[in-house]
């Protein structure tokens, strides 16, 4: 028997056991691992999305991802560049511990300090200071538009609880400094934290002090990583588990049609690209001179011999939608008149190869992650073969998400695929800011060594301290042509989300991806 299965075996078999049967226990399972149960270590979204049923922000998305009021109960903006936000009384923490200023201030400075994944989150916070134990000032480096949308993906810790366990500072996911947070957390969420075992199970029990009202019904989830995607399918046929998230295309109908069990379905914000070193004076092992990734011709190359359609046909079985532009349809901003593909067309792409000065193609190292996208390797195995044809020769390299994550932004990889849908902001500009705009300091953290256009780049600065919305609307299709034309990155598709689930589960199943448990219940 699969270890996996021996897992949830053996759990099921200590819930019946322990005389908790009759408890609403939601069984989840995942391809990947949450990272730690540290908040600020990564910008993960699957970490993030589990995460945010044990920790809260200021304020946070609903189910229609519309801003609402969290752990701050109202907030204004004094100026153009301070605001003060007035805290949630008699809120607690997991621990007991009450929630106040403090640990807002300390969340601020431990989540900015560098080398933190969320640095860039906070970096238009100048300080936050204490006005007294429940209300907070926020001072902003310049005019800022999307304060309370970068707040959202922020949570908030317990400066006590952090400190007594030498975790004042976030995980290292590197080298596990601070490694404290692997298996602990305190939060004031819906949720806390029962029991962490890193790559077997992960369990959360109610919490029955949360300041909210729950909307769920649910006692404990468990959650299982089950890396294996027939495995995972088989443990929902089977019933050992209650929930997968992004069920195998290939397995979608199967799951249908198997009696108490549905696939719900959703468009996702995430749009799937290829990213790329387009700064560097040679590409390492290619066998060519110079860096062919610098020439916009090939990249228009590469991109045209990539059949999009074939991918979505036999790879998504029709569960993505061909995109031209990094946002998806559902974001604020996006401009359907720009979402225009190069067609696939092999003669075209050999043609641009060879009038840019490589007829007989190159190699080229790339490197995908593997569980970080729904099927990711299968759609980097399926481009190395669609490069082959018209002599680009790729070495693919598969990676854990955990190590792709850390490695991608330190500017390890030349070719890389990379998803990005605007989270925790839900707005262009995060997108903009972080996958497109220049590496300079905060801004351009997911594309290094990448697409650079001082234009683009000052458009994508006003963007942020634009409020008009018919002003930022100009500017962000500006700035999508821009890159669109000039190719700045290997645009893929917008993927769908596909769960599949025992139809005794009651689940939204929002574009963000986010697990939102507190809005699910169960039969």
């Amino acid at each position: 028997m699969n270890r996996y299965l021996k897992v949830l075996l053996a759990a099921s078999c200590a819930v019946l056991a322990t005389g908790a049967a009759n408890a609403n226990t939601l069984r989840f399972a995942e391809a990947q691992e949450i990272s730690s149960m540290d908040p600020h270590a990564a910008r993960d979204d699957f970490t993030l999305s589990l995460l945010s049923n044990v920790y809260e922000g200021l304020v946070r998305w609903n189910a229609d991802l519309k801003l609402e009021p969290a752990l701050a109960e109202s907030w204004e903006a004094v100026s153009d560049t301070k605001w003060k936000f007035n805290l949630r009384k008699d809120v607690k923490f997991h621990n007991g511990n009450p929630f106040t200023a403090d640990d807002v201030i300390f969340s601020f400075v431990r989540a900015g300090s560098p080398g933190s994944p969320f640095a860039g989150l906070l970096e238009p916070v100048k300080e936050i200071t204490k006005i007294d134990d429940h209300t907070i000032e926020v001072t902003l480096k310049r005019k800022y538009a999307l304060l309370l949308n970068d707040f959202a993906g922020w949570y908030i810790l317990d400066k006590e609880f952090q400190e007594s366990v030498g975790a004042d500072k976030p995980i290292d996911l590197s080298t596990n400094t601070g490694g404290a947070m692997s298996t602990q957390g305190v939060g004031t969420g819906p949720f806390k934290l029962s029991e962490r075992q890193p790559d077997i199970r992960t369990t959360l029990v109610k919490n029955p002090d949360w300041w909210d009202k729950p909307q769920h019904n649910l006692d404990e989830i468990v959650y299982t990583p089950i890396t294996n995607a027939a495995t995972r399918v088989a443990a929902l046929l089977s019933g050992e588990v209650d929930f997968i998230r992004n069920a195998p295309s290939q397995d979608i109908a199967r799951i249908e049609a198997t009696p108490g069990m549905k696939i719900m379905r959703a468009p996702h914000l995430r749009n799937i690209f290829f990213g790329m070193d387009q700064q560097s004076a040679a590409l390492e092992g290619s066998g060519v001179e110079g860096n062919p990734l610098a020439d916009a011709r090939v990249r228009k190359a590469i991109y045209q011999a990539i059949d999009i359609e074939g991918i979505k046909r036999s790879i998504m079985r029709g569960n993505s939608r061909p995109t031209a532009l990094p946002l998806a349809p559902e974001l604020p901003f996006y401009d359907a008149s720009l979402d225009v593909r190069f067609p696939f067309d092999i003669e075209a792409s050999k043609t641009l190869l060879e009038e840019a000065g490589y007829k007989d193609g190159f190699n080229l190292p790339m490197d995908c992650p593997a569980g970080s996208f729904i099927n990711d390797e299968r759609i980097c195995q399926a481009v190395v073969g669609m490069l082959a044809k018209v002599g680009i020769k790729a070495q693919l390299n598969m990676h854990t998400p955990v190590q792709f994550d850390t490695e991608l932004p330190a500017g390890k990889y030349a070719f890389y695929m990379l998803g990005w849908a605007g989270l925790p902001t839900i707005d262009a500009y995060n997108i903009m800011s972080a996958t497109i705009h220049t590496p300079t300091g905060d801004l351009g953290a997911w594309n290094p060594k990448g697409y650079s256009n001082k234009h683009v780049d000052e458009l994508i600065e006003k963007i942020g301290t634009e409020y008009d919305p018919a002003k930022r609307q100009e500017m962000i299709s500006e700035a999508v042509k821009i890159h669109r034309d000039e190719v700045g990155k290997i645009m893929l598709h917008q993927q769908f989300l596909t769960w599949g689930m025992s139809d005794k589960v009651n689940a939204i199943v929002p574009a963000d991806e986010y697990t939102r448990f507190w809005y699910y219940t169960m039969k």
